[in-house]
Protein backbone atom coordinates (compact mmCIF):
# COMPACT_ATOMS: atom_id res chain seq x y z
CA UNK A 1 0.00 0.00 0.00
CA UNK A 2 2.98 2.30 0.52
CA UNK A 3 3.78 2.42 -3.16
CA UNK A 4 0.14 2.69 -4.19
CA UNK A 5 -0.83 5.58 -1.88
CA UNK A 6 2.61 7.21 -2.02
CA UNK A 7 2.73 10.51 -0.15
CA UNK A 8 -1.03 11.04 -0.21
CA UNK A 9 -2.42 12.61 2.95
CA UNK A 10 -5.88 11.12 2.33
CA UNK A 11 -7.27 7.86 1.02
CA UNK A 12 -10.75 7.09 -0.26
CA UNK A 13 -12.10 4.01 1.48
CA UNK A 14 -14.69 2.07 -0.49
CA UNK A 15 -16.70 -0.32 1.66
CA UNK A 16 -19.73 -2.23 0.45
CA UNK A 17 -23.34 -2.29 1.63
CA UNK A 18 -25.30 -5.55 1.96
CA UNK A 19 -26.69 -5.14 -1.54
CA UNK A 20 -23.17 -4.68 -2.95
CA UNK A 21 -23.35 -0.96 -3.66
CA UNK A 22 -20.18 0.95 -2.73
CA UNK A 23 -19.98 3.54 0.05
CA UNK A 24 -16.98 5.87 -0.34
CA UNK A 25 -15.42 7.80 2.55
CA UNK A 26 -12.26 9.93 2.56
CA UNK A 27 -10.04 8.98 5.52
CA UNK A 28 -6.85 10.05 7.23
CA UNK A 29 -4.54 7.09 7.56
CA UNK A 30 -1.15 5.93 8.75
CA UNK A 31 0.95 3.01 7.63
CA UNK A 32 1.53 0.10 10.00
CA UNK A 33 4.03 -2.07 8.18
CA UNK A 34 2.39 -3.11 4.91
CA UNK A 35 -1.08 -2.30 6.30
CA UNK A 36 -2.95 0.95 6.71
CA UNK A 37 -4.84 2.09 9.84
CA UNK A 38 -7.56 4.70 10.28
CA UNK A 39 -10.09 5.92 12.84
CA UNK A 40 -13.83 6.01 12.28
CA UNK A 41 -16.89 6.63 14.40
CA UNK A 42 -18.71 3.49 15.49
CA UNK A 43 -21.81 3.25 13.31
CA UNK A 44 -22.86 2.27 9.80
CA UNK A 45 -19.31 2.02 8.45
CA UNK A 46 -18.13 -0.29 11.23
CA UNK A 47 -21.23 -2.45 10.69
CA UNK A 48 -20.44 -2.68 6.98
CA UNK A 49 -16.82 -3.60 7.70
CA UNK A 50 -17.83 -6.34 10.15
CA UNK A 51 -20.28 -7.81 7.63
CA UNK A 52 -18.02 -7.46 4.58
CA UNK A 53 -14.29 -7.01 5.21
CA UNK A 54 -13.42 -6.58 1.52
CA UNK A 55 -12.59 -2.91 0.81
CA UNK A 56 -10.84 -0.84 -1.82
CA UNK A 57 -8.55 2.17 -1.37
CA UNK A 58 -7.46 5.02 -3.63
CA UNK A 59 -5.46 8.21 -3.11
CA UNK A 60 -7.67 11.33 -3.01
CA UNK A 61 -8.00 14.86 -1.67
CA UNK A 62 -9.71 15.80 1.62
CA UNK A 63 -13.15 15.71 -0.02
CA UNK A 64 -12.60 12.32 -1.66
CA UNK A 65 -11.99 13.71 -5.15
CA UNK A 66 -9.35 12.49 -7.58
CA UNK A 67 -9.55 8.75 -6.83
CA UNK A 68 -8.68 6.87 -10.01
CA UNK A 69 -6.62 3.77 -9.19
CA UNK A 70 -8.00 1.36 -6.61
CA UNK A 71 -6.23 -1.31 -4.58
CA UNK A 72 -8.04 -4.12 -2.71
CA UNK A 73 -7.73 -4.75 1.00
CA UNK A 74 -9.21 -6.61 3.97
CA UNK A 75 -10.44 -4.56 6.93
CA UNK A 76 -10.26 -5.62 10.58
CA UNK A 77 -11.55 -3.59 13.51
CA UNK A 78 -8.84 -3.45 16.16
CA UNK A 79 -9.29 -3.49 19.92
CA UNK A 80 -7.23 -3.16 23.08
CA UNK A 81 -3.50 -2.54 22.82
CA UNK A 82 -3.52 -2.92 19.02
CA UNK A 83 -6.07 -0.10 18.68
CA UNK A 84 -4.15 2.16 21.09
CA UNK A 85 -0.87 1.56 19.25
CA UNK A 86 -2.49 2.33 15.88
CA UNK A 87 -4.09 5.47 17.34
CA UNK A 88 -0.58 6.56 18.36
CA UNK A 89 0.64 6.08 14.77
CA UNK A 90 -2.16 8.32 13.56
CA UNK A 91 -1.35 10.96 16.21
CA UNK A 92 2.28 10.99 15.10
CA UNK A 93 1.37 11.36 11.43
CA UNK A 94 -1.20 14.16 11.78
CA UNK A 95 0.06 15.95 14.92
CA UNK A 96 -2.20 18.55 16.53
CA UNK A 97 -4.72 18.21 13.69
CA UNK A 98 -5.59 14.63 14.69
CA UNK A 99 -7.88 15.62 17.56
CA UNK A 100 -8.86 19.13 16.43
CA UNK A 101 -10.04 18.88 12.80
CA UNK A 102 -12.71 16.17 13.42
CA UNK A 103 -14.40 18.54 15.89
CA UNK A 104 -14.68 21.52 13.51
CA UNK A 105 -17.43 22.48 11.09
CA UNK A 106 -15.72 22.57 7.68
CA UNK A 107 -17.85 23.51 4.65
CA UNK A 108 -18.26 20.56 2.29
CA UNK A 109 -16.85 18.03 4.77
CA UNK A 110 -18.90 15.75 7.00
CA UNK A 111 -17.27 15.68 10.42
CA UNK A 112 -19.33 13.33 12.59
CA UNK A 113 -18.12 14.90 15.86
CA UNK A 114 -18.76 18.53 14.91
CA UNK A 115 -22.03 18.87 16.84
CA UNK A 116 -20.69 17.77 20.23
CA UNK A 117 -21.09 20.21 23.14
CA UNK A 118 -18.16 22.62 23.56
CA UNK A 119 -17.05 21.05 26.86
CA UNK A 120 -16.80 17.61 25.20
CA UNK A 121 -14.90 19.08 22.24
CA UNK A 122 -12.36 20.65 24.61
CA UNK A 123 -11.95 17.34 26.47
CA UNK A 124 -11.41 15.41 23.23
CA UNK A 125 -8.98 17.98 21.86
CA UNK A 126 -6.62 17.16 24.77
CA UNK A 127 -7.29 13.40 24.82
CA UNK A 128 -4.44 11.25 23.42
CA UNK A 129 -6.41 8.02 23.84
CA UNK A 130 -9.03 6.40 21.64
CA UNK A 131 -12.41 8.12 21.87
CA UNK A 132 -15.15 5.86 23.28
CA UNK A 133 -17.37 6.27 20.21
CA UNK A 134 -14.54 5.59 17.76
CA UNK A 135 -12.94 2.48 16.31
CA UNK A 136 -9.54 1.90 14.76
CA UNK A 137 -9.54 -0.16 11.58
CA UNK A 138 -6.58 -1.95 9.99
CA UNK A 139 -6.60 -2.64 6.25
CA UNK A 140 -4.22 -5.33 5.05
CA UNK A 141 -3.41 -5.79 1.36
CA UNK A 142 -5.67 -8.40 -0.23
Amino acid sequence: MHTFLGNSRYALLRSFRRDGTPADTPIWFAFDGEALVFRTKVGPKTKRLKAQSHVQLAACDYRGRGATQWTPGRATILSGADALRANGLLHRRYGWQWNIVPLLKIPGVTNVHRDLPLREKLRRARDRGLWADSAIVRVDPA
